[in-house]
C-alpha cells in the first residue's frame, strides 16, 4: 500500500479525536465512468442485485433492504458482513471500477481469503467486483451516505458520497503508466464516530434524493398514467391494472395514498410466508389463465422487480434446490452425457436417494449449509423456480422431467491466454409441459451461484426449430470455476466470443438435442401404450357386447371364431374339428395397400377383426351360418364388413 493510501486512512482514522470530516475525491477510470454513465445497469434490481452481492462477497448471512415504498423517497441497504475498515474505503474511493478483489490487493485489505483470491475471507466463491457495484447506485442518487464498521473496532466510518465532479464538470487527474486516464468522479466527506457495540459488523447504504426517473420506475407511474387515461377515454384502449401492486401515491402529493395496495399477503404473514405467497399467486394464475403466466402483466414494477432480484441473487429454492429433489413417480430425471451424439439416460435411484449424492453434485459450491438471507420490506426473497405442481396439457408426456450433466475442461492444450483457464460446471434442464411465468422460459447462466443475467430465452443462439419444446425448459448452469473473465463490466452479458462461453455454447446445445430425443421417444411409448390399451379395450367391449345378445337367446358358450392366412387348411381343419369357427382372412378382407402399416392402422385392423369375428359368432347364434358352406360364409360376412365399414 502507497504512502499516499496510508495518509489518507490514517486522516480517516485521526478523525476519531478531531472530529472532522476528512474531504475526499473520488476517481475512477475515463472508460469505467463512460460505462456507467451510459446505464449500464438499467433496471433498479439491477443495482440492488450489485449491492446484495457485495454484501455476499463480505460474507454477510442477512441483508435487509427497505424501499420506503410506494413513496420510494430513499432506499436503505444493511448489511451484516466484515465491513469497510478506512483503508478498503480508501481503496474503493480511489479505485472505482479498480476492484481488489481477484487479486493481491484483496487479501492484503482483508477482502478476499488468504489462500484463495477468487474466494472470500469465509470461502465463498466471489461474485461481485468491488467498486464497480457501489457505482450502480449512479442509477438510483448521486448522494447517498455508507455507514459501516469491522467487528472489534470501537468506531463506526461514515462516508457522505455525492457523484459527478463538484460544479458539474468533470476533471481529468492524469493518466496511469499502461496510459488509462483517471477522472474524477465524485466527492467524499468521511468521518469516524464512538459504536455502542463494539463486536458488532456490517454496512448499511442510504440512497438519498432518489432521481425522478427511478422513482418513476418502482413506482410504476407510467402503467398508473396509462390506466388513468384509459378511464378518462372510453375510446381508447382498455388497460387492466395488474392483479397484485404495491399500490400508488397520489401524484405532486406524496404522502397520500391514492391507490390502496393489493397484495397476496397480509401483515400477520411472516417474511418467508409473504414471498411464498407471491409465487403461489403465480401458480395460481396459471389455473386460469389459458396462455401462459406473464408476470409484467400480473405485477407492478415494484412485485417485479422483488422476483428478479429473488432470481438473481444466490439464495435459497422455494422448492428445494433441482439436485435435492426427491425420486418419485411425478419428477423423473435423466443424466446427459458429454460426447458428441451423446444419449440421455434414465437416473436410476435407491430409496431416498437424490441426484445430488447419486451423481456426487456440488453446485452451489457447497451452499447448502452457508446462510445468506435478503429481506425487502419485510418479504424474505426466495428462488422462485418451481418443479412441481405445475399445470399439465394434452400432451403425452405429462410428468416433469429433469435433465442434469456435469463437465469438467482443463484447456490442456491452449495457453492459458487464449483458453481462460480451467471451467467446471454443472448444470439442468428441466422440462415441464407448461412453465410458469413465461419468464422463466430458458437458460441462466450463474457464477457463484448469482446471476447478473436473467433467463435467455434463445438458450444462448440455439438455432434448432424447436418452438413449442423451448417454451417447456427451464434450465440452469452452475460455474464452479471459470466464465468471470467472460462477464462484461454490466454482469448482464457476456462477451460471446470467450472460449468458455463458446464451449458452454456447444455442451448446452447437445444437452438440448438429448433431451429432445429422449422427450420425442418417451411421448412415443406412451402414445403406443395408450393406444394399445385403448384398442384393448375396445375390443374387450365388442366381447362383452356379444355375450350379453347371446345370452339373452339362452346361449352360454360363446364359439371361438378365427381369421386365418390362406394356405393353412391343416390348422383350419384342427380347428374346426375343436368346434371353432374359421375363415380366411384374405377373403373377409381385402389386403391391405399400404406397405408400411403405422400402429394405428394396425390397432385398427386388429378392432375391425374383433368386429367380424363378432358378427359371425352373432349369426351362428341365430343359426344363419349353418346351411351356408365355407366360401359362402366368408362371402357373407365380407359384404356385410363392406357395408358396416363404408366410408361416406
Amino acid at each position: 500500500m502507497t504512502d499516499s493510501k496510508q495518509q489518507l486512512a490514517g486522516k480517516i482514522r485521526a478523525s476519531e479525536k478531531t472530529r472532522e470530516p476528512i474531504e475526499a475525491t473520488l476517481t475512477t477510470d475515463a472508460r469505467v465512468l463512460a460505462r456507467v454513465t451510459d446505464g449500464i445497469y438499467r433496471q433498479p434490481s439491477s443495482a440492488l442485485r450489485e449491492l446484495i452481492s457485495n454484501a455476499y462477497d463480505a460474507d454477510a448471512t442477512e441483508v435487509i433492504i427497505l424501499t420506503d415504498a410506494p413513496r420510494f423517497d430513499q432506499i436503505s441497504v444493511r448489511d451484516n458482513g466484515l465491513g469497510l475498515s478506512p483503508e478498503i474505503l480508501e481503496y474503493l474511493i480511489k479505485h472505482i471500477g479498480g476492484s481488489a478483489k481477484h487479486s493481491e490487493d484483496g487479501k492484503s485489505l482483508g477482502i478476499t481469503s488468504q489462500k484463495n483470491e477468487n474466494q472470500s475471507p469465509g470461502g465463498r466463491q466471489l461474485i461481485g467486483k468491488l467498486g464497480i457495484g457501489l457505482f450502480s447506485v449512479a442509477q438510483f442518487t448521486r448522494h447517498f451516505l455508507i455507514i459501516t464498521k469491522t467487528k472489534g473496532d470501537g468506531y463506526r466510518t461514515v462516508a457522505d458520497i455525492t457523484l459527478g465532479a463538484v460544479g458539474g464538470q468533470q476533471k481529468l487527474l492524469g493518466s496511469k503508466s499502461d496510459g488509462r486516464r483517471e477522472i474524477e468522479s465524485g466527492h467524499a466527506r468521511i468521518w469516524r464516530e464512538p459504536a455502542a457495540d463494539r463486536e458488532s459488523q456490517g454496512t448499511e447504504i442510504k440512497l438519498l434524493e432518489l432521481l425522478n426517473r427511478t422513482r418513476a420506475e418502482l413506482a410504476s407511474d407510467d402503467l398508473w398514467v396509462r390506466l388513468a387515461y384509459a378511464e378518462e377515454n372510453e375510446e381508447g384502449e382498455k388497460t387492466k391494472p395488474p392483479a397484485w401492486h404495491i399500490g400508488r401515491m397520489k401524484p405532486k402529493q406524496n404522502e397520500i395514498l391514492e391507490v390502496q395496495p393489493r397484495l397476496p399477503w397480509d401483515e400477520s404473514c411472516k417474511p418467508r410466508q409473504r414471498f411464498e405467497k407471491l409465487v403461489e399467486a403465480v401458480r395460481e394464475a396459471s389455473e386460469t389463465d389459458a396462455e401462459l403466466v406473464d408476470i409484467e402483466i400480473l405485477f407492478d414494477r415494484y412485485l417485479q422487480t422483488l422476483w428478479t432480484l429473488a432470481l438473481s441473487a444466490p439464495l435459497e429454492y422455494i422448492e428445494g434446490h433441482p439436485f435435492d429433489l426427491p425420486s418419485d413417480d411425478e419428477l423423473l430425471f435423466f443424466e446427459l452425457e458429454n460426447r458428441t451424439r451423446g444419449q440421455a439416460e434414465k437416473i436410476t435411484f435407491k430409496t431416498g436417494q437424490t441426484p445430488r449424492k447419486v451423481l456426487r453434485l456440488k453446485a452451489p459450491s457447497g451452499a447448502q449449509q452457508d446462510k445468506f438471507e435478503v429481506f425487502v420490506d419485510g418479504v424474505q426473497l426466495l428462488r422462485p423456480i418451481l418443479y412441481r405442481n405445475l399445470p399439465k396439457t394434452k400432451t403425452a408426456v405429462k410428468n416433469p422431467l429433469l435433465f442434469i450433466g456435469r463437465d469438467s475442461q482443463r484447456f490442456e492444450r491452449k495457453p492459458l491466454e487464449l483458453s481462460g483457464g480451467p471451467l467446471v460446471f454443472e448444470a439442468y434442464l428441466f422440462w415441464s409441459p407448461r412453465i410458469i411465468p413465461k419468464q422463466h422460459q430458458g437458460v441462466i447462466l450463474r457464477v457463484g451461484n448469482a446471476s447478473g443475467a436473467l433467463f435467455d430465452r434463445t438458450f444462448m443462439g440455439y438455432q434448432v426449430s424447436e418452438q413449442t419444446r423451448t417454451r417447456q425448459i427451464t434450465a440452469e448452469i452452475f460455474v464452479l470455476d471459470g466464465l468471470d473473465g467472460a462477464i462484461n463490466i454490466d454482469r448482464e452479458s457476456f462477451n460471446y466470443a470467450h472460449p468458455h462461453y463458446q464451449y458452454l455454447v456447444k455442451w448446452l446445445h447437445s444437452a438440448l438435442r438429448q433431451l429432445a430425443n429422449r422427450h420425442k421417444g418417451l411421448g412415443s411409448d406412451l402414445r403406443s401404450h395408450k393406444l394399445l390399451a385403448a384398442g384393448k379395450k375396445a375390443r374387450e367391449r365388442v366381447d362383452e357386447q356379444v355375450e350379453t345378445a347371446l345370452k339373452a337367446r339362452g346361449i352360454e358358450d360363446v364359439p371361438e371364431v378365427y381369421l386365418l392366412d390362406s394356405g393353412k387348411q391343416s390348422e383350419a381343419r384342427k380347428l374346426r374339428n375343436e368346434g371353432a369357427i374359421v375363415m380366411r382372412r384374405d377373403a373377409v378382407f381385402p389386403p391391405s395397400a399400404s406397405k408400411h402399416r403405422t400402429q394405428a392402422e394396425g390397432e385398427r385392423r386388429k378392432l375391425a377383426e374383433k368386429k367380424a369375428a363378432a358378427i359371425v359368432q352373432l349369426l351362428h347364434g341365430w343359426e344363419l351360418l349353418e346351411k351356408l358352406s365355407y366360401e359362402e360364409q366368408e362371402e357373407l360376412i365380407r359384404d356385410i364388413l363392406e357395408i358396416v365399414f363404408l366410408e361416406g
